[in-house]
C-alpha cells in the first residue's frame, strides 16, 4: 500500500519522541541480555530431604486438564556433589529437565547422561537411579490419582 507523503502531518517531536522510545527499549532488551539467568537456589533446609544431599522443593501443584490425569505437579531436585537416588520404580509419569549441572541416570537398564536444558520423560512404574556432580532437576509429575 502506498501513502502519499502529502496526506501525513509529522511534526520534529513525533520523531523525536518515537526516537527516544525505541532507543529505550533497545538499551533495555541490551542492559536484561548481559545478565544471565541462574537457577533457582534454596536454603539447605528447604524442602523435603529423599537422599543424603537430595532435596526435593515442590514448586507447585494443580488440576490437570490432560485426560487420564487429575492433577499436575512442579519439584525441584536439587543434588549436592556426588549425592544419588537410589534403584526405584517411578511413582506416576514424569517430564524431567536439567536447569543446571549434569545427571547421571540409569533408566530401565540403560545408562545416559543429561546435562543443562536435556529434558526427558519417564514412564509410571519404570526403574530408574540418579547420580550426579552437582545438578539441580526439574519435574513436571503427573499423578494419575
Amino acid at each position: 500500500m502506498f501513502i502519499d507523503s502529502k496526506e501525513i502531518s509529522v511534526d520534529r517531536r513525533h520523531f523525536v519522541y518515537g526516537g527516544a522510545a525505541a532507543f529505550s527499549a533497545i538499551a533495555a532488551a541490551l542492559a536484561g541480555a548481559g545478565s544471565p539467568t541462574r537457577a533457582q537456589t534454596y536454603r539447605a533446609d528447604e524442602g523435603k530431604e529423599l537422599a543424603p544431599g537430595v532435596r526435593a522443593v515442590e514448586l507447585g501443584k494443580g488440576a490437570a486438564m490432560i485426560p487420564g490425569y487429575k492433577t499436575v505437579s512442579l519439584i525441584d531436585l536439587v543434588f549436592q556433589p556426588q549425592s544419588n537416588l537410589p534403584v526405584s520404580a517411578m511413582p506416576n509419569a514424569m517430564i524431567c529437565h536439567i536447569t543446571e549441572g549434569e545427571l547421571m541416570l540409569l533408566q530401565d537398564g540403560k545408562e545416559f547422561q543429561a546435562k543443562k536444558n536435556h529434558v526427558w520423560t519417564c514412564a509410571e512404574g519404570r526403574r530408574r537411579a540418579l547420580a550426579t556432580t552437582q545438578a539441580h532437576l526439574r519435574l513436571c509429575g503427573l499423578p494419575t490419582c
